[in-house]
C-alpha cells in the first residue's frame, strides 16, 4: 500500500485534539489535567482508560492499549493505519499525499476499491431492475402490500435480484467484473470450491434487495428477502463476509439514523430491516437493526459511540424475550442504559404502524421500562410467594446481570429492588453479585492470558518479526494480544521519558552517539531506539508519529512511559540516570570478569589477563 509520509502523519496529529476525538465516541470525565473513561477495549468496572491532552495520547492501565489519535481509530474502528489516518485527515481537513508503494499492499488496496465499486454498480443495477424489469413484479407487489411506496424504494435504493443467472452474469461481464471478483465481493459462489473452471452462480436469486451501507452511505453488502413461499434458503439472506463487510460489526440503516440517534440521545433497535424502514419513514428515525446475527461487543462499541441509551424493540414471544436477554448481556458492560419495549402479541413495528399508527408505537417506546424493572415485574411478583429455592435461582440470574453494570450506585439500587421484590436477604444478593463479578474477572483474565500465549507463539513462529516500520500494513491485533516489553530499570525508564518529553534534556543527552556501555546492559533496546530517532519532544504530534513507527510491543512500552507522571524529569535527573547506567554497566562487567576468573583449570596467562581487566574495571568504577 502507498506509504503516508511522516510529515503528513505529523500534520494530521497536529490538527487533531485527541480529547475531542474520543469524546465523540464515549463520555470522558476530567481527572486533574487528564481525562478518564471506562476502557472500550476490555471489560472493566473501574475507569482505567486515561487520555493525556498535553501528550495527545491515550493509555489503558488495565489492558495496556495505548497510542495516539490514529492508533485509537485503528483499534476502535478496526481500521488499518492508512484507513485510520485518512479518516482522521478527512475530519481535520488535511490532504493526504501518498508516496512509496508496496506492490502487494497496493494490489490489495486496489482489490478492495474494486469490490466497493462493484457493490455500487450492483446496487444501481438491482435498483433499475426493480423499477423496469417485468420479472421484478413480485417484488413491487410485495412492497405495495407492505405499504411501501416507490418513493421509499428510491430513498432506500431497494432492488431486485433476478431468478435467472444469465442476466446478472452478463451484466457483470459488461461492467468488466470477473467471476473471481464477484465471489470475492459476495455476489456469487463457486460451483465447486476445488474447481473454479466449473464456474460460479449468483448468490442472490429472486429476492428483494436491501443495500447494506457503511458509515459513508456506500453499499458494502446486501440483504435479500424471499419473494415466494416455496423459495429455498432463509427468509433473509445476507452477503457472506468480505474484505469490506463483517455482519458482526455492521448495523443496517446506521448511515441514515446516526444523526437522529445523536439528536435523540437514544438508539432504538428493531429485529428486521422492514421494521426499521417503516419506523424511519414514519418519523422515528433513531432506529437501527442487526443483520440476522446475535449482538457482539463490536455492536455495543458502535452504539456507544453515538448514545448512552438503547431501547430494544423486540417481539413479546419467548424467542423475543430470549433475544432481548442476550442483547442486554452484550450491551450492558458498555455502560449504556438498556430499556425493553415489548410490542403487543403478534405485532411487529411495521404491522403496528399500519394498524394503530405512529402514536401507538411512540407511546410504547417512550414508556419502555428499564431491563431490570421489566425482569422484576415480569417474574418477581409471581415468585414472591414461591419457594425460597425458586426465588434464589431467579435472584442468581438477576445477580449475573447486575454484575455487568459498572456504576456502583446503580448496582446498589438494583440490589435493593431485588431484595424487596423477591423477599430475599440483601447479603445473599450482594454475595451472588460479588461471585458473578469474580467469575467475570477470572474469565477475562483467562482470555487475556490465552491471547497473550497465542500472540507469543505466532511471534515465535514468524521469527519474532513485526517492526511496524511505516505503519502502512494495518493492525488486526486486539488490545490484549500484544505481549508488552517491561522495563524494570528505573534509570532507563526515567531517561527514556526525559528524551521523549523534554527538548533541553534531549539536546544535552543525545549530543553524542549512543554510549557503548549500553551494550553491557539489558532493557536498553527501547532507550537506544529513542536516542537515535529524529523527533521534536516539544511537539506531541512529532513524538506520536515516531511512536507509531515502532513495533506493537515497543509502542505499548513507550506509551506507558509517556503516561507515567510520577516523577518530574529534569536535566539534572537525566544526567544522574545516565551516570547510574554507566556505573551499572561497569558493575556488570566486574561480575562477568569475576565469574570468568573463578572458572576451574584456567591457564595462567588468562588468569593474569582477567586480573588486570578486573583491576582496570575497579578503577573505572571508582571514577563513576
Amino acid at each position: 500500500m502507498a506509504i503516508i509520509p511522516q510529515e503528513t502523519v505529523q500534520e494530521i496529529l497536529d490538527a487533531t485534539d485527541i480529547v475531542e476525538l474520543i469524546q465523540g465516541y464515549f463520555p470522558l470525565k476530567r481527572a486533574g489535567t487528564n481525562f478518564l473513561a471506562i476502557c472500550p477495549f476490555h471489560n472493566e468496572k473501574t475507569p482505567s482508560f486515561n487520555i493525556n491532552p498535553q501528550r495527545q495520547i491515550f493509555h489503558c492501565f488495565g489492558c495496556q492499549a495505548g497510542g495516539d489519535a490514529i492508533k485509537f481509530l485503528m483499534l476502535y474502528d478496526n481500521l488499518s493505519f492508512p484507513e485510520a489516518a485518512k479518516k482522521l485527515a478527512d475530519q481535520v481537513g488535511v490532504v493526504v499525499r501518498e508516496e512509496v508503494l508496496d506492490p502487494k499492499e497496493e494490489s490489495k488496496r486496489r482489490g478492495r476499491s474494486e469490490i466497493l465499486r462493484m457493490q455500487k454498480a450492483a446496487s444501481d443495477w438491482f435498483h433499475r431492475l426493480l423499477f423496469k424489469s417485468p420479472a421484478a413484479q413480485p417484488a413491487r407487489d410485495y412492497l405495495r402490500s407492505r405499504g411501501l411506496s416507490m418513493e421509499t424504494s428510491r430513498s432506500w435504493k431497494f432492488g431486485y435480484a433476478p431468478n435467472e443467472q444469465k442476466p446478472f452474469l452478463d451484466w457483470a461481464r459488461s461492467e468488466g467484473f470477473s467471476l473471481a471478483q464477484l465471489v470475492e465481493g459476495g455476489l456469487a459462489k463457486w460451483r465447486e470450491e476445488s474447481n473454479h473452471h466449473k464456474g460460479a452462480y449468483s448468490f442472490f436469486r429472486h429476492r428483494l434487495m436491501f443495500p447494506v451501507n457503511n458509515d459513508f452511505g456506500e453499499p458494502i453488502a446486501f440483504s435479500g428477502r424471499v419473494l415466494s413461499k416455496d423459495q429455498g434458503g432463509g427468509k433473509y439472506v445476507n452477503s457472506p463476509e468480505t474484505a469490506l463487510f463483517n455482519k458482526s460489526k455492521t448495523f443496517f440503516g446506521l448511515d441514515k439514523s446516526k444523526r437522529a440517534i445523536l439528536r435523540e440521545k437514544r438508539a432504538i433497535i428493531c429485529e428486521g430491516q422492514l421494521d426499521l424502514i417503516a419506523a424511519h419513514e414514519a418519523g422515528i428515525e433513531n432506529v437501527v437493526a442487526p443483520l440476522g446475527t446475535a449482538f457482539t461487543p463490536d455492536h455495543a462499541r458502535i452504539l456507544k459511540r453515538h448514545t448512552d441509551e438503547v431501547v430494544l424493540c423486540f417481539d413479546s414471544d419467548t424467542a423475543g424475550l430470549n433475544a432481548a436477554g442476550k442483547a442486554f448481556r452484550i450491551l450492558a458492560p458498555s455502560g449504556m442504559l438498556i430499556r425493553l419495549a415489548l410490542l403487543p402479541e403478534g405485532e411487529d413495528p411495521d404491522s403496528l404502524l399500519r394498524t394503530r399508527g405512529v402514536a401507538a408505537l411512540r407511546e410504547i417506546l417512550e414508556s419502555a421500562p428499564e431491563f431490570f424493572d421489566f425482569q422484576i415485574d415480569r417474574r418477581g411478583g409471581q415468585l414472591h410467594q414461591g419457594s425460597l429455592r425458586e426465588r434464589l435461582n431467579f435472584a442468581r440470574n438477576l445477580a449475573a446481570d447486575i454484575a455487568l453494570i459498572s456504576d456502583k450506585m446503580i448496582q446498589d439500587s438494583l440490589i435493593s429492588r431485588v431484595t424487596i421484590r423477591l423477599g430475599v436477604g440483601e447479603d445473599d444478593i450482594r454475595k451472588l453479585v460479588r461471585d458473578a463479578i469474580a467469575g467475570e474477572a477470572r474469565a477475562e483474565k483467562a482470555r487475556l492470558k490465552r491471547e497473550a500465549v497465542i500472540s507469543r507463539r505466532q511471534s515465535e513462529t514468524s521469527g519474532g518479526s513485526g517492526s511496524g516500520g511505516d505503519r502502512s500494513s494495518g493492525s488486526d491485533e486486539s488490545a490484549g494480544a500484544v505481549v508488552p516489553i517491561e522495563i524494570t530499570n528505573r534509570s532507563i525508564r526515567l531517561l527514556c521519558r526525559g528524551l521523549l518529553t523534554d527538548p533541553e534534556i534531549r539536546r544535552e543527552i543525545t549530543a553524542g552517539p549512543v554510549p557503548d556501555f549500553f551494550r553491557n546492559l539489558t532493557e536498553t533496546e527501547v532507550l537506544t531506539r529513542v536516542w537515535q530517532a529524529e523527533f521534536d519532544p516539544a511537539s506531541p504530534a512529532s513524538v506520536n508519529a515516531f511512536v507509531g513507527r515502532l513495533a506493537p510491543a515497543e509502542q505499548h512500552c513507550v506509551n506507558r512511559l509517556l503516561s507515567d507522571e510520577s516523577v518530574p524529569i529534569t536535566p539534572e535527573l537525566a544526567r544522574d540516570c545516565l551516570a547510574a547506567l554507566r556505573k551499572q554497566s561497569v558493575q556488570r562487567q566486574i561480575s562477568v570478569a569475576r565469574a570468568q576468573l573463578g572458572a576451574p583449570g584456567l591457564p595462567e596467562n588468562e588468569v593474569t589477563r582477567l586480573s588486570k581487566v578486573l583491576l582496570d574495571l575497579r578503577e573505572l568504577l571508582n571514577e563513576c
